[in-house]
Formats: structure tokens, C-alpha cells, sequence
């Protein structure tokens, strides 16, 4: 009975491990990267381009009719985990 258990202790584990792994290679969308970075700038995005990851932050570009900014996003599995689903503002600064 104990080693039956711990075997389902063990898969649910393994299981959740191999969730959060693939969350991982899911990136925000175009959409939601020039919503967030309008938010933070507080002006209407014309492009977003130069779009980059690694296992916790995105980056990108995002123009407006102006300018253009150089913006940070945190993402990946903790990220998704921490903010309970509500959604993190992008970090722009005007290159």
C-alpha cells in the first residue's frame, strides 16, 4: 500500500515537472507584447519587431509614431506561476 503511494506521489510530480517544462517554450503573442508595451509607454504602438527569448524574459522593439523603445517582459513557467495568471507590464525604455 505505502509503495503505491509513493508511486502516485512520484508521477504527479513527473508529470507536473514535465507541465511546467513545456510552458517554457510558449512566448506571448504580437498582440499581447503591444498591449503591454502601450500600456507601459502610454502611446499607441505602430510595430513590434526584433523579437527575442530565454527562459524568463522576452525582448523586443516597439515602435510609435515617434520613437522606438527597447522593452523587457518577464515570461516563462515561474512567471505564469507568480502573477496567477494576471498579466506582468513590459519594461520599455526609449532607445
Amino acid at each position: 500500500m505505502n509503495l503505491r503511494c509513493t508511486t502516485l506521489a512520484l508521477t504527479l510530480l513527473a508529470s507536473s515537472t514535465f507541465g511546467l517544462a513545456g510552458c517554457q517554450v510558449v512566448k506571448p503573442s504580437e498582440n499581447d507584447l503591444k498591449s503591454r508595451a502601450q500600456t507601459s509607454i502610454g502611446k499607441p504602438i505602430t510595430r513590434i519587431s526584433n523579437v527575442r527569448n530565454d527562459s524568463s524574459t522576452t525582448y523586443f522593439t516597439a515602435n510609435t509614431a515617434s520613437a522606438e523603445y527597447s522593452c523587457e517582459l518577464p515570461s516563462g513557467p515561474m512567471v505564469a506561476l507568480g502573477s496567477m495568471g494576471m498579466g506582468m507590464g513590459a519594461q520599455c525604455t526609449k532607445q
